[in-house]
C-alpha cells in the first residue's frame, strides 16, 4: 500500500480516517487557504471530532506573515479529540507548493517527542509546481509528505505529513 493510500485509509482517532475527514473539511481548508491568499498571511489550526458527532469541527487562527504557531491547536477543546493540524502556505508561486523542509522537521521533533500524538498533520498550498515537477526534492521523493486532496479549479492542494520512523534527510 502507497504511503498515500496507508495516509487515508487509516484511522486516526475513534475509527476516523484521513478520507472521511478531507470528504467533509477539505472545503472549509480550502477557504482558509483562500483568505491566506486574500490576507497574505498563513493560517492555521485543528480539526477535532466530539464523541458521538457526525461531523468534525474546524478552529483556525490568522498567523504572523510567513509563520503559524499551531502548537495551542494540539490540545483539543473538551469533550472533543484531535484528528488533524493544519496550516496554510500564503504564496501562489511553485516554491510554495509544498511542505517546506521546515514543516517536517517540526513534524519530525513534534511526532518524535510524543509518540502517543496519532492526529494528521496536514498543509494546505497552491497547486503550482516548478519545471519539471517536484522530483528532486526530498521532502516528496522520500515520501515525507504526500498529496491527499486537490481543487484544481482552485489551485489548492492538501499535503498530508505521514508519522516518520527516521529523521528527515534533505539531501
Amino acid at each position: 500500500m502507497s504511503a498515500r493510500d496507508n495516509l487515508l485509509t487509516t484511522p486516526i482517532v475513534a475509527g476516523w480516517t484521513l478520507a472521511q475527514i478531507l470528504n467533509t473539511e477539505a472545503p472549509n481548508l480550502v477557504k482558509i487557504w483562500e483568505d491566506c491568499i486574500r490576507d497574505d498571511v498563513e493560517y492555521g489550526g485543528g480539526i477535532y471530532i466530539r464523541a458521538g458527532a457526525v461531523r468534525p469541527t474546524v478552529n483556525s487562527a490568522k498567523g504572523n506573515d510567513n509563520n503559524m504557531n499551531i502548537e495551542r491547536f494540539r490540545t483539543p477543546p473538551p469533550g472533543s479529540q484531535i484528528l488533524a493540524e493544519f496550516h496554510t502556505h500564503n504564496g501562489k508561486q511553485p516554491k510554495d507548493g509544498r511542505p517546506s523542509n521546515e514543516d517536517i522537521s517540526n513534524h519530525w521533533d513534534r511526532t518524535f517527542k510524543n509518540p502517543a500524538a496519532t492526529h494528521v498533520a496536514l498543509v494546505v498550498t497552491t497547486t503550482k509546481e516548478p519545471a519539471g515537477g517536484w522530483g528532486k526534492y526530498a521532502a516528496v521523493t522520500k515520501e515525507y509528505a504526500v498529496i491527499v486532496w486537490e481543487d484544481v479549479a482552485k489551485g489548492a492542494r492538501i499535503w498530508a505529513m505521514p508519522r516518520l520512523t527516521e529523521k528527515p534527510n534533505f539531501d
